[in-house]
């Protein structure tokens, strides 16, 4: 009776490690900084990335995330270099266009950023949920054929 309840219970918890293959990833972060946990421990957007290369859609969308992040830092940086010589020159003249020129452009990598965001939220849920598995897609073909003892329809799916 020890040995069947032994066995039983050695079945179940296998079941149970069996179904949790593939740790679990989430993000936490805001339109300056991006932090990765899988299972509550921190890991760079790189191990993130390198996790999800067996799945190729959540690896291209995390890629794109990647590129979107990139651009919107370089024009944010564009924006702050834009408005940092007002600081040491106050005069009028040089002060507002290029404030008016740093502002808009800060202005247009918020949203940039914001969508690096959602690239980067997608392409975690869709790992987490695994739907990358059941994409084949059948097309069924259906082709006339001719023999000797007559004609039929022939179906590939």
């Amino acid at each position: 009776m020890k040995n069947l309840l032994l066995i039983l219970f050695l079945a179940i918890s296998q079941v149970g490690i069996c179904q949790n293959d593939v740790p679990l990833i989430e993000r936490e972060g805001n339109l300056v900084s991006n932090r990765y946990f899988i299972l509550g421990q921190e890991v760079s957007e790189r191990q993130v990335l390198r996790m999800m290369k067996p799945f190729e859609v959540s690896h291209k969308r995390m890629k794109s995330s990647r590129r979107w992040a990139f651009t919107s830092s370089i024009v944010a940086g564009f924006g702050v270099g834009a408005f940092m010589p007002t600081f040491f020159d106050p005069t009028p003249e040089v002060t507002l266009p290029l404030l008016i020129t740093g502002v808009s452009l800060i202005a247009i990598a918020v949203p940039l950023k914001k969508l690096a965001n959602r690239k980067a939220d997608e392409a975690i849920e869709l790992y987490n949920s695994r739907k990358l598995l059941g994409e084949k897609r059948y097309k069924p073909e259906f082709n006339l054929t001719f023999a000797p003892s007559g004609i039929g329809l022939n179906m590939i799916f």
